[in-house]
């Protein structure tokens, strides 16, 4: 008789994973995870370089809802839940998140939340006038400390889902997670 094959939400774990990382480091203690979404989407290519994962702001500058462009009014889709509007996305790019070494898995973790305002207002934190700064290696070498630090405290428990080997573990078990297509701005009406 076979077994059941156990399930897997790869995206509860990893936002279980995001709620230590901000409870733990200082940097992220503006951060309330409850108002942000962590999502899978695939990657269209198997290339082991590119785009790890991303963020997403859900407001435009100054954390306003809307922007008005050129007489046009544009707006973001909302998501709300009971702890409020969801301000912030977070996708992983799947198979090429887990491709990667553990801590560099981590330090993507690390670097998106990095993102996130100070203000959590919806929008996102740059370093100058760019998000990286100069670049983005000197970004990621400014966060590897907080990789360190969270690697010398964290709950072996909690880095379990970045320690997953998906094609070995697609085999024994269920995998699912989130997906949700990227939010785009809508065109409200014109002001006349």
């Amino acid at each position: 008789m076979r077994h059941p094959r156990q399930t897997i939400d790869i995206t509860t774990q990893l936002e279980s994973l995001l709620a230590d990382l901000c409870a733990r480091l200082p940097e992220f203690a503006h951060i309330d995870t409850r108002r942000v979404l962590l999502c899978l989407t695939r990657t269209r290519r198997r290339a082991a370089g590119g785009t790890f994962a991303k963020i997403i702001p859900m407001r435009f500058r100054d954390g306003s809802p809307l922007v008005h462009e050129r007489g046009v009014t544009y707006a973001l889709p909302q998501i709300p839940t009971a702890d409020g509007d969801i301000l912030y996305l977070i996708y992983l790019y799947i198979p090429r998140f887990f491709e990667q070494p553990f801590e560099r898995r981590l330090l993507t973790l690390v670097h998106e939340l990095y993102h996130i305002a100070p203000a959590f207002d919806g929008t996102i934190r740059l370093v100058g006038r760019r998000a990286h700064g100069a670049s983005r290696e000197q970004f990621n070498a400014n966060l590897q400390p907080l990789v360190e630090q969270y690697l010398s405290a964290a709950p072996d428990a909690l880095l379990a889902p970045l320690r997953l080997d998906l094609p070995t573990l697609s085999r024994s078990a269920i995998l699912i997670g989130r997906a949700l297509p990227l939010p785009k701005a809508v065109r409200l009406h014109a002001i006349t």
